[in-house]
């Protein structure tokens, strides 16, 4: 599946589908023949899949160690130099190979490098394949908040294979359902009820179009989060504030999971969300085996005052209201604690 992600800055696309890095250069833009490239890559993904690159083209390779801790301004500063010191110029480019902070790193060392070099996603996880190589976002994180340094940047290209999710460990396997829990109660509908069945081989290509089209269409409309964007922060304040307090004990996508638990459980006690629909979100949870919030709301509040999505003295929540009817509604922080208590 190819799907076409067009903004006022411009075009890429996004190929998504099975064996897609045994036929790499036909999905790498024309560009990126005759340039220099190097892989950014992490310790676990490289030994399985950074043969298959260095086989479609020549390339430089830099390795971190796997985990959130390199999503640093210290790798940051790493890549840089190393890519100073090999003679990149603006007319080469970079390949990010692996998950969410692979991903991020390489896009925004690459928006910084020379003012911006070119590059491509290649996600191997189910979380950034469906959710964080889309979109152009890019960041690493501070010691006081998550993805805090950052811009939005936009790849050359994203390829997904999705043979990649053969390797992936179980537990990022949920960690990428807990994002994709969050499109199905953005979009409601068929993807709602692709989860609530089980997403399997039978319709994981159709769960992840969904997902990425759905997002592809956000992001044409809003690349720069103004406005409509701020949807895809669904889950994410709470999650993040669970992130950090948890010390990183849990995944990513499982504290967006957590979040999206702590939203829908304070939409159904104010009114917003029936209890039907809240129910079987409650099930969707607990299909999917997303913990309850093990921290005090109050705890979880000073928290998101760091967040980068805050604004001043409010912060933008993304509320539900139904499934596929969600909004984005300005609260005070006074207001956001006894909306969750």
């Amino acid at each position: 599946m190819k799907t076409v992600i067009k903004t006022s800055t411009g075009s890429y696309p996004v190929y998504t589908g099975k064996g897609l890095l045994d036929d790499l250069p036909s999905y790498l833009p024309e560009t990126f023949v005759g340039r220099k490239v190097l892989t950014i890559t992490d310790d676990t993904v490289a030994p399985l899949y950074l043969d298959k690159v260095r086989n479609a083209l020549d390339s430089e390779v830099f390795v971190v160690k796997h985990g959130e801790k390199s999503k640093s301004l210290a790798s940051v500063g790493k890549v840089l130099e190393f890519l100073a010191e090999k003679e990149f110029n603006r007319k080469d480019a970079i390949i990010a190979l692996g998950g969410g902070v692979v991903g991020d790193l390489a896009g925004f060392v690459s928006s910084i490098y020379v003012r911006g070099i070119p590059y491509v996603q290649i996600p191997t996880t189910l979380l950034a394949g469906i959710d964080s190589s889309v979109g152009g976002k890019t960041a690493v994180n501070l010691s006081l908040g998550k993805n805090m340094v950052g811009r939005i940047y936009p790849p050359e290209a994203v390829i997904f294979d999705l043979e990649t999710l053969k390797t992936l460990p179980k537990k990022y396997l949920k960690d990428g359902y807990g994002e994709g829990l969050k499109y199905a109660l953005l979009c409601g509908g068929e993807l709602f009820s692709i989860m609530e069945k089980g997403v399997d081989e039978t319709n994981l290509e159709r769960f992840v179009d969904l997902c990425v089209r759905y997002k592809a269409d956000v992001v044409e409309k809003d690349e720069n989060e103004s406005s409509l964007r701020r949807l895809l922060n669904l889950g994410h304040t709470v999650g993040h504030a669970v992130e950090r307090k948890s010390s990183l004990r849990y995944t990513h996508g499982v504290c967006v999971g957590i979040g999206l638990r702590v939203v829908c459980s304070a939409c159904r006690k104010n009114g917003l969300l029936s209890d039907n629909e809240y129910l079987r979100c409650v099930e969707l949870f607990d299909k999917y085996r997303i913990p309850e919030n093990p921290y005090p709301v109050k705890d979880l509040i000073d928290i998101m005052r760091l967040d980068k999505k805050t604004d001043g003295d409010y912060v933008n929540l993304v509320t539900v209201h139904g499934l596929g009817d969600c909004r984005i509604e300005k609260m005070t922080f006074g207001e956001a604690e006894v909306f969750f208590e």
